[in-house]
Parts: C-alpha cells; structure tokens; sequence
C-alpha cells in the first residue's frame, strides 16, 4: 500500500472510527463513513500533511468514492505541484 493510501487510511479510521478490517477499496460514500463535516477535515488533512490544494473540482463523489480513488487524486496533485528548492 503506498504511503498516501496508508495516511488517508490511517485518518479516516482515527476520525470516523473505522476497525482495522476497513478496506481501501470500499466505498466510503456508500458505507456513509464520509458525511460533509468529515470531507472538511479530510480535505484541510490533505492539503496540510501532503502540501497540496485541492479545488472544487477536485471536491467531487468520483475522487471521494475510496480511499485509492482519493490517494490517486492526492498523487497527482503532488506530482503537479510546483517543487519548492530549499
């Protein structure tokens, strides 16, 4: 499991309570372990511990569906962003 998927799971089962038989495949809308103050968090969570921003279009069912349709959005957010040169 890549890291993205390991720390959006790792959110997701500290925030809604998810035991550790949660999957990254299943479907978090479906299953109502997303509700909108929970995609909130997620998002603010996103864009501070993987440096991204995510707009509207972004915050859409199709990229919130599971967990691996999330880390593929968070992935290619973070491969478009801008590097920062220290």
């Amino acid at each position: 499991m890549s890291r993205t998927r390991t720390e959006l799971l790792t959110f997701l089962r500290d925030r809604a309570g998810l035991d550790a038989t949660f999957d990254a495949s299943r479907d978090l809308l479906a299953s109502g372990v997303l509700d909108s103050l929970l995609l909130i968090d997620l998002v603010l969570y996103i864009e501070r511990v993987f440096g991204v921003t995510l707009d509207s279009n972004d915050v859409a069912p199709a990229n919130f569906r599971t967990i691996e349709t999330l880390a593929g959005l968070v992935d290619r957010r973070m491969d478009s962003s801008p590097r920062r040169v220290a």
